[in-house]
């Protein structure tokens, strides 16, 4: 039996939609691992739904991690998904200065896709986000995310490998030495690229359907229950992408509207393994 590991999930809390905390939450649970939420903004829904509630949780945010603090709890690993603004990130900065620095720090720089910035990042936030993914361990953006972090322009089409690794380079220079780029299409297929230390390889997988909300937080969740597993980075991407293709192929069978993300639920136990 493998010792549980305690999760910290610093993102924000969707009570309809799959996406986010709600779906990382029983993805870790299913891997052996204890999540802990700690939400950034609480939603009915993700902001898909045109009649979505958001309570924004950035002013509750010091007192809810302080509590944490004084009861001495330590996490073995914090993943961090969507921050709505500045202060967000640099309270997450301030944490992480005072954190057990054994704690591994997963990041997805939730910021934008297929080429542009969600409707929310502003300019600011890509400055702080740059500063932040100094304290991360393991990155996970997608292309866009990975141009933003490095002032490129945004590849129309899947950009080459030596584009990619310049810019895996430039990032690993300020901190995280694993960077694993999500989103680039090519003939068909979906490609994966996992840089370690300055090696790379290569994940690929068919290409099922379009996008869907909450597919990056699924992503995210089976690399980092993974990852605490004690298997490789390139076997957690490779397992993360079997698994959100397999999800997406169930969910189109199930005719799942777009906005009610993954059904990935009837698939969790191949998790368990």
């Amino acid at each position: 039996m493998l010792e549980q590991k305690k999760v910290a999930i610093f993102n924000d809390l969707s009570g309809f939609g799959r996406c986010s905390i709600s779906v990382m939450l029983p993805l870790l649970s299913v891997m052996g691992h204890q999540g802990v939420a700690i939400p950034t903004a609480i939603l009915s829904m993700h902001t898909e739904f045109p009649h979505y509630h958001l309570v924004d949780f950035t002013d509750e945010l010091p007192a809810y991690l302080e509590s944490f603090q004084k009861e001495g709890l330590c996490f073995d690993a914090l993943c961090t998904g969507f921050l709505g603004n500045e202060r967000q990130v640099q309270i997450l900065k301030q944490y992480l200065k005072h954190a057990d620095k054994q704690m591994k720090v997963i990041m997805d720089p939730v910021m934008g896709d297929h080429g542009h910035c969600y409707p929310t990042i502003e300019p600011a936030i890509i400055e702080k986000m740059k500063e932040l993914v100094q304290e991360a361990h393991v990155l996970l953006p997608n292309l866009t995310e990975l141009c933003l972090l490095c002032d490129q322009e945004y590849p129309e089409q899947m950009p080459d490998d030596a584009f990619l690794l310049d810019c895996c380079r430039q990032l690993e220079a300020k901190g995280p030495s694993q960077i694993v780029v999500t989103g680039m299409e090519q003939d068909g297929r979906m490609c994966t690229w996992v840089y370690e230390k300055g090696s790379v390889q290569k994940v690929w997988n068919r290409k099922i359907g379009n996008g869907r909300p909450g597919s990056g937080d699924v992503f995210a969740a089976v690399v980092s229950g993974s990852l605490l597993r004690g298997d490789s980075l390139v076997d957690s991407v490779q397992r993360a992408a079997d698994f959100v293709g397999d999800s997406m192929e169930l969910t189109l069978q199930m005719k799942t509207p777009h906005a009610y993300g993954l059904c990935f639920e009837p698939l969790l136990h191949r998790l368990m393994d």
